[in-house]
């Protein structure tokens, strides 16, 4: 087998930290198959790359498996391989899987202002407690994806006259050149910030950061401790039933597209505040709000 692992190298600065990790992490899983079953993983046939979508079409979701065919997919054209994917017979196989699993994309659980502002209160009066806070009110004014709103630094956030900051949100995932979107922060939230600020002593480096005791260190989150922030908080709310297992990283997010809907925006409005591209996407999201409490 080529090494595949030192031409992957060839995509740093190129895509993504979580792009690159997940081609890894996908083609490893992708070749632990084949060494099991004595078959070759690169290059592969188109054969073995059906097989292994029909033995594991039953246990992934679609997405998954298509998710790790992008990746055998990006290994074999950095290897200078054919692609196995492009044969017709896989893509009768994936038909197979998608009609297999019938059934819609399951939405994370919405966190709304309500909901939000209950999770402001369960935050314990520590650093932690503070951070916790900054990372619930600045997801939910930026309508950032996990992954964007781990990456801001302080350096994207900017004051106004108005004691409001402007912040900076370099690169998204829909957005792999960094063109960016500017969000605006509420006052409360704006407010958080600066007690934060104050709180960890810098005026640089990362704005979420992991605590320990009363330190907090110059280091980024993990996009996972986004969820597991946020269903902690859940555990703690007493007036509104949550599940826990309902919230993910993505519910801040989804939420305030939600809320958005509530105080009556339209979708295209809602599109440029969470930089969305695609209409149908965030017409899923906001599919499941009670239009009832307009009146």
């Amino acid at each position: 087998m080529a090494n595949w692992r030192k031409a992957l190298l060839r995509l740093d600065g190129a895509y993504s930290d979580h792009t690159l990790r997940s081609y890894r992490s996908d083609f490893e899983a992708f070749a632990a198959w084949c060494r099991k079953r004595r078959l070759v993983a690169l290059p592969c046939s188109p054969r073995t790359v059906v097989a292994y979508i029909d033995a594991e079409g039953g246990r992934l979701k679609q997405s998954s498996i298509k998710r790790r065919l992008c990746g055998v997919r990006k290994i074999h054209q950095l290897c200078d391989a054919p692609d196995p994917t492009l044969d017709t017979d896989v893509e009768l196989a994936m038909r197979r899987v998608r009609r297999s699993q019938p059934g819609r994309p399951r939405q994370a659980f919405g966190i709304t202002a309500a909901i939000r502002d209950q999770m402001l209160v369960a935050c314990s009066e520590d650093l932690i407690g503070l951070r916790d806070k900054v990372l619930v009110s600045v997801g939910f004014d930026t309508l950032c994806r996990r992954g964007e709103l781990v990456a801001l630094s302080i350096e994207d956030f900017t004051p106004t006259d108005d004691g409001r900051y402007t912040v900076l949100v370099r690169r998204a995932k829909n957005d792999p050149e960094g063109a960016g979107r500017t969000c605006r922060l509420s006052l409360a939230t704006s407010g958080l910030v600066l007690e934060w600020l104050a709180a960890i002593g810098t005026a640089r480096g990362p704005l979420l950061r992991p605590v320990y005791g009363k330190r907090a260190l110059g280091l980024y989150l993990d996009p996972l401790t986004v969820g597991r922030v946020l269903k902690k908080l859940c555990l703690r709310l007493v007036t509104e039933k949550v599940a826990a297992e309902e919230v993910s990283g993505h519910s801040l997010r989804v939420g305030a597209a939600q809320q958005l809907t509530i105080n009556g925006l339209g979708i295209l409005q809602i599109m440029r505040a969470g930089g969305w591209r695609s209409m149908s996407v965030v017409a899923r999201y906001v599919e499941n709000v009670d239009l009832d409490v307009w009146g």
